[in-house]
């Protein structure tokens, strides 16, 4: 089964939103066989999802409930098929020690930018190897922006730009 891991600072915010996020979404449009999970560069392990970014994935359909983080290793980093980062810097940080991963270690706006290049019927395998091949760098503005303990409105900004470039992707990992 392939293994999507998203990754950000403390693992309670946005990766944790994407990694349900995404699930519910695979859910919705019926795509099967995909693992997501999440982990954290400074991960507060063993927390649950912050309060506004769970509130933002309830109202979405999702569920928070029994999530806990998690610290990211090189276990987690090396099970992963497609690992996707909040912020250029996570995906330096897996980078910088796993060179290898490079085709397959985007950030969520670079991959989103990167998809929309391809024809839409390209999808799964296909779709994942045209873009490992050639990727455009991952810019500052893909970053999306850290909500914790910035509030609801914020929360709910990047709980909704994590779902938009989720509801494009998820469809076509498939």
């Amino acid at each position: 089964m392939p293994h999507l891991l998203f990754i950000c600072t403390g693992n309670v915010c946005r990766s944790p939103f994407a990694e349900r996020y995404a699930r519910l979404a695979g859910e919705r449009c019926g795509l099967a066989g995909w693992d997501f999970s999440s982990a954290g560069a400074g991960a507060l392990v063993g927390a649950s999802m912050d309060k506004d970014m769970a509130h933002e994935l309830t109202l979405l359909g999702g569920d928070p409930i029994g999530f806990r983080a998690r610290a990211l290793d090189r276990e987690i980093i090396t099970s992963a098929d497609l690992i996707i980062a909040m912020e250029t810097f996570h995906r330096g940080y897996v980078l910088d020690d796993h060179p290898g991963l490079v085709r397959r270690t985007f950030t969520l706006g670079q991959l989103a930018r990167i998809a929309r290049d391809h024809p839409q019927e390209e999808h799964g395998p296909e779709l994942l190897a045209a873009i490992g091949a050639f990727r455009h760098r991952a810019r500052d503005e893909d970053d999306i922006p850290d909500p914790y303990r910035r509030g609801p409105e914020i929360a709910h900004e990047v709980a909704g730009s994590i779902a938009g470039l989720l509801d494009e992707l998820v469809p076509r990992l498939g």
